[in-house]
């Protein structure tokens, strides 16, 4: 018979051989995490209908460069993911599904880079615990295969965070790490002598060199990216002022770098700042506006639409992260706690938190603010927060982790929990599409343009520049679609590329056909309003509707 003893020994023998495979099989477990993240993404947008804003980056993506420069000078966008957009369409063509394939890669790579950085941080068994919750968060597959820059800005946020823990000293290079059984320990430091001195300061300097240049090429990429490096930036002068070292504080250089290389594009983004022509957001940044932004990171669904008690469990599941949080901070504030090991996890928890929060509650607060000032419209959309989604899942994956080390065992429950929860989300964004949370529709324009004929005999006229650009891709081969403004398109925002256009008309008394279709929403009914005064001049006889997309065909009257 096994003693108390024996079996002790058997179930650690046991705990170590199942840590020596993790650590050996963990570079097979990270890739086979990425590609299953690419994968899901790409898998879940290939078939989707596309929208107003990625039809307008096909739009200028179709551009000559210097036009494509200067039309994003006049957006509220930087042009980098535009340019990688413009390469990447001659290989793939009219293809969508593979047009989004970059976009689902750089979302792969980004919960690499996510996972190389939990395990070097925790530990080759804690990160393989994060794995399954990296996978299932659906809120990121749903931007991850948008033809948006948002999958980029993901990666370069994330690169940039392991490159400035690297720089910072917060992870060791490997050829200086020795971990005990995997628990995430790391053994006392050999003396190093001088060479070695020199050769990690060498080290630094270019991980600082790295991370000057990811600044810089995030701001080109989506300036929302300002959030992630002023939240490093946070968590550097508090870490230099509790060192009270000169020194300390040469993290400064970086971010001088990093502005001297986007000096070339500041005067556009001053330009861009002067004259915003971002469109007002009716999603109000209150205390339901939170819930539903944590609902729709979690389940895929808003506050609105989701039973009570299931947004019952959501609130409870947040609080549960904060008060696990709060335990952690103070389980490390011991003295007994405070080895080099335990300052660098703290560390890095207290960053990983810091990223998804102080980005969230900024955009909150600043909506909030401009909703005091501007008549009731903030500028607050969920989507914005795609940016920030890998380390909300990291944050998330990481409470799971403490509470084990705190509670053992029973944390399994609040584990597979969580893990339920973004299962169910993911299979919501697989079902809802390209769902906009902004508008509460999902487009239907592709499935809508196979029903819909454009030819010289029935001209296509969108009702507005909107509809016309949000159906541009599925129509730009027919030299009869047309979009529908009295007035001129102005020279600035994401109608730029139609001003001064031929295929404008200004009333639909000057269409030259018997017959046309209309473009419009599914949920403005009163279709005839949108002719004008030619209104008693055409005869609706048929209405097709796509989710959120209509067609309405006209005849003359004789």
């Amino acid at each position: 018979m096994m003693t108390t003893k024996n079996a002790g020994n058997y179930a650690g023998s046991t705990g170590g051989v199942f840590a020596i495979a993790i650590r050996r099989l963990f570079p097979t477990m990270a890739v086979c995490c990425a590609l299953t993240t690419t994968v899901l993404s790409w898998l879940m947008g290939r078939n989707q209908s596309l929208w107003f804003d990625e039809q307008y980056s096909l739009m200028l993506a179709s551009r000559p460069v210097r036009e494509l420069v200067a039309l994003t000078a006049v957006d509220t966008h930087p042009p980098l993911y535009y340019l990688l957009l413009k390469a990447w369409m001659p290989i793939v063509g009219d293809n969508v599904a593979l047009l989004r394939l970059p976009n689902c890669v750089c979302l792969g790579l980004a919960v690499l880079v996510l996972i190389l950085l939990m395990r070097d941080s925790f530990g080759s068994r804690a990160a393989a615990t994060c794995m399954p919750m990296l996978v299932c968060g659906g809120f990121m597959l749903r931007y991850g295969y948008e033809l948006r820059m948002y999958s980029p800005a993901m990666l370069l946020t994330v690169a940039g965070t392991a490159m400035l823990m690297h720089a910072a000293g917060v992870i060791e290079p490997r050829d200086r790490r020795h971990r005990v059984a995997d628990a995430g320990e790391i053994d006392r430091h050999d003396r190093q002598d001088g060479r070695c001195q020199s050769h990690d300061r060498r080290r630094r300097i270019a991980w600082w060199c790295a991370y000057a240049v990811t600044v810089a090429l995030g701001m080109l990429t989506l300036y929302l990216t300002a959030f992630v490096w002023l939240t490093h930036a946070i968590w550097l002068a508090a870490s230099s002022w509790r060192m009270r070292r000169l020194s300390a504080w040469r993290w400064l250089f970086a971010y001088t770098a990093s502005v001297v290389l986007f000096v070339p594009w500041m005067p556009a983004l001053l330009g861009q700042l002067g004259n915003s022509v971002l469109p007002p957001v009716r999603r109000r940044a209150n205390m339901s506006g939170v819930a539903s932004t944590f609902d729709v990171m979690l389940l895929g669904m808003t506050e609105t639409e989701l039973p009570s008690i299931v947004s019952l469990m959501v609130a409870a599941t947040m609080t549960s992260i904060v008060g696990i949080l709060i335990a952690q901070r103070l389980f490390h504030a011991r003295p007994a706690s405070q080895s080099p090991a335990s300052q660098r996890s703290a560390a890095t928890v207290q960053l990983t938190v810091m990223l998804f929060a102080v980005p969230t509650a900024s955009l909150m607060i600043w909506s909030a603010v401009k909703e005091l000032f501007s008549g009731g419209y903030g500028m607050f959309s969920v989507r914005y927060l795609s940016v920030v989604a890998p380390f909300f899942y990291a944050t998330l994956a990481l409470a799971c982790v403490i509470t084990y080390r705190l509670c053992g065992r029973r944390a399994m429950v609040v584990y597979v929990t969580a893990l339920a929860m973004l299962a169910a989300g993911t299979i919501v964004y697989g079902v809802r599409g390209n769902h906009s949370f902004d508008r509460n529709d999902t487009p239907g324009s592709a499935a809508l343009s196979q029903q819909v004929v454009c030819s010289a005999e029935q001209p296509v006229v969108a009702q507005d520049e909107y509809t016309y650009i949000d159906a541009y891709r599925y129509y730009r081969d027919c030299p009869h679609y047309y979009f529908l403004d009295a007035d001129d398109v102005p020279t600035r925002g994401g109608y730029a590329p139609l001003h001064g256009s031929t295929v404008q008309l200004r009333t639909i008394a000057g269409l030259d056909a018997q017959q046309f279709t209309l473009l419009s929403w599914s949920t403005t009914r009163k279709y005839d309003r949108l002719l004008g005064d030619a209104a008693d001049q055409w005869m609706q006889t048929s209405i097709i509707t796509r989710d959120a997309n209509a067609a309405v065909t006209y005849n003359r009257i004789s």
